[in-house]
């Protein structure tokens, strides 16, 4: 859940790709179609809460999950739910205004929430929660964007790593969505430490690669799994069930 990148593609569509830096102890299912409140969504679960880190929806949105918000934050005992148990429940809410406004954020951890819409024309929000107030911005999603989780990443490898993504995105005039899962697997390669292939002595590592993909009004989700040396790319279905 800790680095995301957004590559928007023309006025419609684009590339939204994260890498998950975690316990290698905390394993993930391969991601699959679900029924959530007889709407479909396609996300990758986590073994231990049962809830995701990032998820596209057939009502035209697609979320993804940073830990912490501004700078890292001293974790407690114990939280009252898990921030992607969160994700899931997003979808039941009608906006991401109606989000703030109604859903319990006391006693969950700080996190980053980044809400890409396309039902009538593309936008990107960031929903930040520090523990005790929501951060709300309205994001120009004809922008190029990179985030660092601020539980791993502090502000001058932030920094680092923005002009990482500043250099590379420099030299293209088009992208692909190889080009970008390349970004992902290969950029600050030599850097254990902050590179986006990250490994602090197998304590935390980036143990996959999620990308979420929209062309021609098609949304699919590719998913490489750098423990198992397994992927695989799945469409999402655009029926509501009755």
């Amino acid at each position: 859940m800790c680095t995301l990148t957004y590559i928007p593609i023309g006025s419609e569509n684009f590339f939204f790709t994260n890498n998950r830096d975690e316990n290698p102890a905390r394993e993930a299912m391969f991601p699959q179609e679900y029924c959530i409140d007889k709407s479909l969504a396609i996300f990758p679960k986590d073994k231990v809460a049962h809830g995701t880190w990032m998820m596209c929806h057939e009502n035209d949105f697609s979320l993804c999950l940073l830990n912490g918000a501004f700078k890292k934050h001293k974790q407690e005992i114990f939280y009252r739910k898990s921030r992607g148990v969160m994700v899931l429940e997003f979808a039941a809410f009608v906006s991401s205004k109606n989000f703030i406004q109604n859903y319990i954020f006391d006693g969950m951890e700080p996190f980053t929430l980044l809400v890409l819409s396309y039902k009538h024309s593309r936008s990107l929000e960031e929903i930040r929660w520090d523990g005790a107030a929501i951060h709300y911005r309205k994001l120009d999603s004809s922008k190029l964007f990179i985030w660092s989780s601020a539980t791993l990443y502090a502000c001058d490898a932030q920094k680092l790593r923005q002009q990482w993504f500043d250099t590379w995105i420099g030299r293209k005039t088009n992208f692909s969505a190889e080009e970008v899962i390349r970004f992902h697997k290969t950029t600050g390669s030599g850097d254990s430490f902050n590179g986006l292939m990250m490994n602090r002595g197998e304590k935390v590592k980036t143990l996959s690669v999620t990308q979420i993909r929209r062309r021609n009004n098609k949304v699919s989700m590719h998913y490489i799994d750098l423990k198992e040396n397994k992927e695989m790319l799945i469409d999402l279905t655009k029926k509501s069930l009755d």
